[in-house]
């Protein structure tokens, strides 16, 4: 038997397993997520928050994490039903901002400055 490996799939998206074990593929269950650094921006780091209107949990909010140095882009994500938004892979020590924008638009963007990855 050999074992032939086309294309591995991972991050940002729910797979459809039984889709994937239909057309041939492999599903391997990962007990600890695996985490590649492509750049200096990445890394075991994290940022974690949880986004409010007017003091109560609000979503879904678009959630932007930038490079405080040179305002690169580094991550965009929703808020989780509850609120929490969590950035991961992220250089540990990496100083960042983070910009949540209301989709209702009834109120300005609201920014975190000087966030540091933990």
């Amino acid at each position: 038997m050999s074992l032939k490996i086309n294309r591995i799939f991972f991050g940002g998206y729910d797979p459809d397993f039984q889709k994937l074990g239909d057309m041939g593929y492999l599903i391997a269950k990962l007990y600890q997520p695996i985490i590649t650094f492509l750049n200096e921006n990445q890394g075991l780091g994290q940022i974690k928050g949880t986004t409010k209107k007017v003091g109560a949990n609000y979503s879904p909010v678009p959630v932007c994490v930038f490079r405080r140095d040179n305002r690169q882009l580094l991550w965009e994500i929703t808020s989780k039903t509850d609120g929490s938004y969590a950035f991961r892979n992220i250089a540990v020590g990496l100083e960042c901002f983070v910009v949540a924008f209301d989709p209702n638009e009834e109120y300005n963007a609201v920014i975190l400055d000087k966030v540091v990855a933990k």
